[in-house]
C-alpha cells in the first residue's frame, strides 16, 4: 500500500499533498515524526530530471538516490536524518 496503489504517476502537486497529508511517522524510530513542512519539503528530493509527473519508478529511483547519498555521509547525525527520510518515503511509497 502506498501513494501509488491505484495510480501510475504523481503530479508534483498531489505529490505534495500527499506528503502534507500523511501522519509522518517514521518508521523504525519508535514514533517519531515529521512535522508537515518538513514532509512538504520531501518533495525536494525529486528534483526537476523527473519532470512534472513522478513514476512509481521515478519515486523509486529517487529514494535510492536518498539512500546511496546517506551511505556515503560521512557525519554520523547526517546519516541518521537521511535514514528517517529513506523509511519514511518507502513507507509513504510503498516500497518493500
Amino acid at each position: 500500500m502506498g501513494i501509488f496503489e491505484k495510480r501510475d504517476s504523481l503530479s508534483r502537486e498531489q505529490l505534495k499533498k500527499s506528503f502534507g497529508g500523511d501522519s509522518g511517522i517514521i518508521p523504525k524510530t519508535g514514533g517519531q515524526k515529521f512535522s508537515q513542512p518538513q514532509r512538504e519539503k520531501m518533495r525536494d528530493v525529486f528534483g526537476s530530471k523527473y519532470g512534472g509527473e513522478i513514476s512509481k519508478d521515478d519515486f523509486k529511483s529517487a529514494v535510492r538516490e536518498l539512500d546511496n547519498a546517506r551511505k556515503s555521509a560521512q557525519n554520523p547525525n547526517e546519516k541518521r536524518e537521511l535514514g528517517k527520510q529513506v523509511e519514511y518515503l518507502k513507507r509513504v511509497g510503498g516500497i518493500k
